[in-house]
């Protein structure tokens, strides 16, 4: 049966791809889809680099770096990391983390946390585990790992809240992200066989997000072989729906936006310090598909993350308004990491609309 499944994921998936060729027409995507049509996380700029280039505008503001004992003390205070992983939201985040100050001591220079061609990274079995890289930072307790996608419904109390570390995504498109990975979270354990198409998929699985911080259960890799918070039977409801808010503004100490990942990083080290490095940015885990064609959840809206995205992009924009950051703020941190300056320039003028929505409190 599995192999059926997975000649059906990879035909569906060659049928997607004849969109992207231009064999079919192409979807067009509003200022709010730019992330998710260069793929997953931060791809799009480097999709920007390639396909347009230009030079950002020139700033004359402070490189953005530690912010001095402030950000020290908030950082210190933030250990051990409790990071909320909610699939495809971005495991490259983890790069980041772990070059935070003083967090991973023993990392050795230049260290990227996952190697596909290796099939190595940190907490996995064939590799060194994260307690001795980054000893006392990352809790990985209740879970299989720190960077697994268990819940955290029966340990929020006691391991997450003032510890909290999350990155969200707009839900559609994560949802779509997440079809194309080998449905990812599709829970074959109980329907023993893949989704009929995208629509059944987001049906099931939508609700990830507000599960995964109000539920228990293990889960890791693709979540298909065991009970998870992320996928299953059983929707989100509206108590779970408040509930997730007010941990998320109680319990986190930061929250990050996937497809404002340029921000994102710069409102990072802003908050805890550092300098804005080249791994910030990388792509390990680019997605298989190049776009998405929303029109595939057939008007399909996720109702229960999207009052979860609403709430995490007002925080979102409320630290970036405490902290004086904006795109043209944060051209010091993008130009001190060495990323790819003309992506940089792009994503400023591209982006621009979507961050004054964002800097308004609305939803993008």
């Amino acid at each position: 049966m599995r192999i059926h499944w997975i000649l059906f994921f990879y035909l569906s998936l060659f049928a997607h791809r004849i969109v992207g060729a231009g064999l079919v027409p192409a979807p067009s995507f509003s200022a709010g889809e730019i992330s998710c049509r260069f793929g997953d996380e931060v791809s799009y700029l480097q999709s920007h680099a390639s396909l347009h280039p230009q030079n950002p505008p020139s700033v004359e503001t402070a490189p953005v770096v530690s912010a001095g004992g402030s950000a020290v003390a908030h950082l210190q205070a933030a250990r051990p990391i409790a990071l909320v992983h909610i699939p495809k939201c971005g495991s490259s985040f983890a790069n980041a983390l772990m070059h935070l100050p003083g967090l991973c001591p023993n990392l050795p220079p230049g260290f990227v946390f996952y190697n596909k061609a290796k099939k190595c990274a940190l907490d996995a079995k064939n590799c060194v585990p994260v307690e001795q890289k980054c000893p006392g930072s990352f809790s990985s307790e209740g879970r299989y790992s720190f960077i697994d996608h268990s819940g955290i419904g029966g340990m929020y109390q006691s391991v997450v809240k003032g510890h909290g570390i999350i990155m969200l995504r707009q839900p559609e498109h994560r949802l779509l992200s997440a079809y194309y990975d080998l449905q990812h979270s599709w829970p074959w354990w109980y329907y023993k066989r893949p989704a009929r198409d995208a629509l059944e998929f987001a049906q099931v699985v939508s609700g990830c997000s507000v599960r995964m911080l109000t539920r228990e259960g293990k889960s890791s890799d693709w979540g298909h072989d065991e009970p998870g918070p992320c996928g299953g039977p059983q929707p989100a409801t509206a108590a779970e729906v408040t509930l997730a808010k007010k941990r998320l503004r109680e319990g986190f100490v930061f929250v990050g936006l996937s497809d404002e990942w340029a921000l994102t990083i710069c409102l990072l080290h802003a908050v805890f310090g550092g300098n804005c490095q080249a791994g910030d940015f990388i792509n390990m885990n680019p997605g298989s598909v190049s776009s998405y064609n929303i029109s595939e959840l057939m008007g399909f809206q996720d109702v229960a993350d999207g009052a979860l995205y609403e709430e995490a992009s007002s925080l979102f924009a409320g630290e970036l308004q405490r902290y004086g950051l904006s795109y043209e703020a944060c051209q010091p941190c993008f130009q001190q990491a060495s990323a790819p300056e003309s992506a940089v320039g792009v994503a400023t003028k591209e982006l621009s609309s979507v961050a004054k929505d964002q800097a308004a409190g609305s939803r993008v």
